[in-house]
């Protein structure tokens, strides 16, 4: 961000210092725990992104009207969150199960994260509620300037499109994706341990989720939600360049969906969480669901 904007000063927050070989001269980094507040930052940014970091946190509310109140007067609020995988129907992806092998292990081991997300006291049902009512009932910023957005990109190289130069991209997007996933691959052991799943389980996963993610075993799509906001105090808003209900197609489905309207946003978010079948519900619900336990055994 702060190469792509060298004219802007950018500060980013987290609860490590990141590593990082020559950063540019406008950028720096702060050690803060979002969970503990935000009002040394209040009135202070032009812009607040915040992307993937639903998971760890304690009060999404609380987060959500921190952040609006770090913005200054036309401020623009971003905020950025992954769900579960999607078929090319918009549909959720089938999880591997014992009846189900067909099934991918990656969003299989979504459903488990799930869990132990609500065992460490993370509710992602709050989340998903946050998510689909969007920003535009919040006070701290202009209800006309409001949207929410779906982007689906691809996992890994199967997607295709005619035009050459859109097939180059479609394909390089989705391996972008695949390798970013299989690095995300390597991180789900605390949460898959807060899940309260028998242990010697884990190892299956890893695994199991490289070949599919290489051999592009499934046809699936990423969800990713974005909403923003502009806040009050500026004549100019940033959604003026947005069309309600724009979207943008390759490859024969919808790569990204921009919606103005509140209902049709909350109608989309919750379509998607009614269409989960029993089995998908068993694994966020239930630890002892489909133990693999025994196929890990008889492996060894």
């Amino acid at each position: 961000m702060a190469k792509k904007f060298p004219h802007a000063e950018v500060l980013g927050v987290d609860l490590v210092s990141p590593r990082l070989e020559n950063p540019p001269r406008n950028c720096r980094f702060e050690v803060h725990d979002i969970n503990d507040g935000l009002s040394k930052f209040y009135g202070t940014f032009d812009v607040v992104h915040a992307r993937f970091i639903d998971s760890g946190l304690k009060d999404h509310h609380k987060f959500m009207l921190d952040a609006e109140r770090c913005l200054k007067p036309g401020g623009v609020f971003v905020v950025i969150c992954a769900s579960h995988l999607l078929t090319e129907d918009d549909t959720p992806y089938p999880p591997f199960t014992q009846a189900n092998p067909q099934g991918s292990w990656f969003q299989r081991i979504f459903f488990v994260m799930e869990r132990g997300l609500k065992n460490q006291g993370n509710n992602m049902d709050i989340s998903e509620g946050i998510f689909c009512e969007g920003l535009w009932n919040h006070k701290l910023l202009d209800r006309t300037s409001c949207r929410g957005a779906i982007f689906t990109p691809p996992i890994g190289l199967w997607a295709s499109a005619s035009d050459s130069h859109k097939n180059a991209t479609i394909k390089k997007l989705g391996e972008l994706w695949r390798n970013n996933l299989m690095t995300v691959n390597r991180h789900f052991e605390k949460g898959f341990l807060n899940a309260k799943r028998p242990a010697e389980e884990y190892p299956l996963y890893g695994p199991n989720i490289d070949e599919e993610l290489l051999q592009d075993r499934h046809r699936s799509l990423m969800q990713v939600r974005a909403l923003w906001g502009q806040s009050h105090g500026k004549n100019y808003k940033v959604s003026e360049t947005f069309e309600g209900g724009a979207s943008s197609s390759e490859g024969g489905f919808t790569l990204a969906t921009i919606y103005s309207d509140q209902v049709q946003w909350g109608n989309r978010l919750s379509s998607y969480r009614a269409n989960f079948t029993p089995e998908m519900k068993a694994l966020i619900n239930d630890s002892s669901f489909d133990v693999l336990k025994h196929h890990y055994e008889a492996e060894l």
